[in-house]
């Protein structure tokens, strides 16, 4: 083969939003030198059609059908791939994993094996790694987070992924943000599934936003929901916003028309003029991106429960009484360097193609320690994980027409 004509290969597998969103822009900051495809996998997870617009707006997918497909239909074959990039959740990054490295034995392979998580993964946790460390590399979006994972690598005693160092893809500055001028015009909270976990914490960001909205009246005040009530999303969600502000509409605790409620991309609401709100979302980084103002609130606590650890050093702590008076404070540019905001070079793009081009002439082994964790002995999770992926198409149609009906009501 002339390596002087190589065009690599890769295809994308996601099952939810927010890995659609990571395959997607991954894939789009490759460039066009690279044969890009992304598929979902069939499980209880997969997103809506404003979910699948939302996550491929601004990237080479949007408008596409994306391919949904079940388990038993991804092999080398159908993926015909020198990359796949497993962006999804654990159980079924290893499923896929799996299911791949134990068709091939440890001849050699057809596609090298990569893996990522979404938006932040600092502090790195043993759970996310676990299901991810059969591939032959991980990626990571910061120095920080290599560090953290680099730790985890070494606790293994064969079979070590590679950590490779990328930048998140969805974030476009070369260096440090420059920070926009001029007032603030709307306050956008990004809200999350997972934290606060509490009802009356929850309420509480809703009646701060109240209170917001009427100190500040000529400040627009808006949620930006990953989905309304109902919806399918990447992590559970006890309390969803909307039926919350419902609630508190309902015992006249808020104003009904204080606070609006937004689904979508992140870009409608993240425009010249706002400030975000946050407890930990990733949406952080986007508006810092932009040069928006950000403050992640403090009020329930900056630890790993509330998965904001990453942002102590940022200068952009604060509370809901902040909020309210519209204080936010400049990003501190040693935190930026360290995390998320350093330059974006050629050399994840180089290792990347380096794989691929060892998949492609056969150059790409399994060693014996990555079968070896093929078959590890944990079968009750390992059904689990086969139950997500072998969802039947009748069982996976039901579930979106129910989901457009809850959506709609």
């Amino acid at each position: 083969m002339n390596t002087a004509d190589f065009r690599p290969r890769i295809v994308a597998v996601a099952d939810s939003d927010s890995y659609l969103k990571l395959a997607c822009t991954t894939l789009a900051a490759l460039g066009p030198d690279w044969d890009r495809r992304v598929v979902l996998v069939r499980t209880p997870l997969v997103p809506t059609d404003e979910q699948i617009g939302a996550a491929t707006l601004g990237t080479p997918f949007a408008g596409d059908d994306i391919e949904v497909l079940p388990l038993s239909a991804l092999d080398y074959g159908s993926l015909n791939a020198d990359v796949v990039f497993a962006a999804a959740t654990g159980p079924v990054v290893k499923d896929v994993f799996a299911k791949l490295l134990r068709t091939r034995g440890n001849r050699p392979r057809p596609a090298a094996l990569v893996s990522a998580l979404p938006g932040v993964a600092y502090p790195a946790t043993a759970k996310g790694w676990r299901f991810r460390r059969m591939g032959d590399a991980f990626i990571v979006h910061s120095h920080a987070e290599a560090r953290e994972f680099d730790q985890l690598a070494e606790r293994e005693t064969e079979h070590r992924p590679e950590v490779m160092v990328s930048k998140l893809p969805f974030l476009r500055t070369a260096g440090f943000p420059q920070p926009q001028e001029g007032p603030i015009t709307s306050v956008v909270f990004a809200a999350q599934a997972k934290v606060p976990v509490q009802r009356e914490e929850r309420e509480a960001i809703l009646l701060a936003l109240d209170k917001a909205a009427r100190l500040n009246p000529a400040v627009r005040v808006v949620v930006k929901l990953r989905a309304r009530a109902g919806e399918p999303q990447t992590h559970a969600e006890a309390f969803p916003f909307d039926t919350l502000w419902e609630d508190l509409v309902a015992r006249g605790a808020v104003g009904e028309s204080h606070v609006d409620f937004a689904t979508g991309s992140m870009d409608a609401v993240l425009v010249p003029g706002a400030a975000l709100l946050t407890v930990s979302s990733t949406a952080a980084l986007e508006a810092i991106d932009r040069g928006l103002p950000v403050l992640v609130i403090t009020d329930f606590g900056l630890n790993e429960s509330m998965l904001n650890t990453v942002f102590r050093g940022s200068g952009l702590l604060g509370t809901l009484e902040d909020a309210q008076g519209l204080q936010f404070s400049p990003p501190n540019r040693a935190w930026l360097r360290e995390n998320y905001f350093h330059r974006r070079g050629p050399e994840f793009a180089s290792s990347l193609e380096s794989y691929a081009l060892r998949a492609r002439l056969g150059q790409l082994e399994t060693s014996e320690s990555q079968l070896a964790l093929v078959r590890e002995p944990a079968l009750r999770k390992r059904l689990r994980s086969r139950l997500r992926t072998r969802l039947p198409r009748p069982v996976l149609t039901a579930l979106r027409r129910l989901r457009r009906r809850l959506a709609s009501l």
